[in-house]
């Protein structure tokens, strides 16, 4: 670390910044968590617009996960990750500058519209976010020492704090894909429970003659559901041992509810 971040570390911006943020709480949403980190820096430098930035390998694509200065619904949402300077800083793992930031595929087409986004201004300085070797993404962030024509001193800066951010940030990406994974194997449970519940109940109202039904008064729906519901206790209780407990967890009710719908259900429990 150079002289200038280590030297008065009370009146050192630099290190304040940088101790402050590490002692921020995590937070339930990404973007919450990286207000608390540019609320914190723009204490102590000038910043207008940040955004955080993260890969999808499997697609080939870049998504805009947190913003500052700017409201999500304003703000480009992905472009492909091989293109631009911000393809090129992941390729190379160097931060750099985008001069123009109406040619980078993220922003060009915001720039273009009647919308103009006012706080994304050149230049824009784009910082690695790389954990143990792998490169999640990128963050872009306005010049913290003002516009000029070398940024090292802003690089060097910005690459320390892109060291502290970017394992808390992958952390956030994983829980979010986690998250993303239970929801489509819950759907594919769903639809196929649904198919074959489908299925199976289509036959048995093919098999009742709807005027002797009419006729009958017993209640169909009543009935069925009374049915459903044994067999699936009564299965749930085989397949763990005749456990009420771990049955209970099954079905996802709890043991009390369990004992009421056996005895209702008249199912014996050995």
């Amino acid at each position: 670390m150079s002289s200038s971040l280590i030297a008065k570390p009370r009146t050192n911006p630099e290190l304040r910044s940088l101790y402050e943020i590490s002692l921020l709480p995590p937070q339930i949403q990404l973007q919450e968590y990286f207000l608390g980190v540019l609320a914190t820096l723009s204490q102590y430098f000038p910043v207008d617009y940040a955004a955080i930035i993260l890969r999808d390998v499997k697609k080939d694509l870049l998504h805009v996960e947190a913003l500052y200065g700017i409201e999500m619904e304003n703000h480009p949402h992905h472009c492909h990750s091989r293109k631009g300077v911000i393809g090129e800083v992941l390729r190379s793992r160097q931060p750099m500058p985008i001069q123009y930031v109406n040619q980078e595929p993220l922003y060009e087409e915001a720039v273009k519209s009647s919308k103009q986004i006012n706080k994304i201004q050149p230049p824009l300085l784009c910082i690695p976010l790389v954990v143990e070797g792998e490169t999640i993404g990128a963050m872009n962030i306005n010049p913290l020492y003002g516009a000029r024509n070398e940024f090292a001193e802003d690089f060097h800066f910005l690459s320390v704090l892109s060291a502290i951010l970017s394992p808390t940030i992958r952390n956030y990406h994983l829980k979010k894909e986690e998250h993303h994974a239970g929801s489509r194997k819950l759907k594919l449970k769903t639809s196929l429970l649904e198919e074959v519940l489908e299925e199976r109940l289509t036959e048995v109202l093919n098999r009742i003659d709807p005027y002797v039904e009419l006729k009958s008064r017993t209640g169909l729906l009543d009935d069925i559901i009374s049915l459903v519901e044994k067999i699936l206790v009564k299965s749930a209780m085989e397949k763990v041992g005749h456990v009420q407990t771990s049955a209970a967890r099954l079905l996802g009710i709890n043991r009390n509810t369990l004992r009421t719908k056996m005895k209702d259900l008249k199912i014996k429990s050995r």
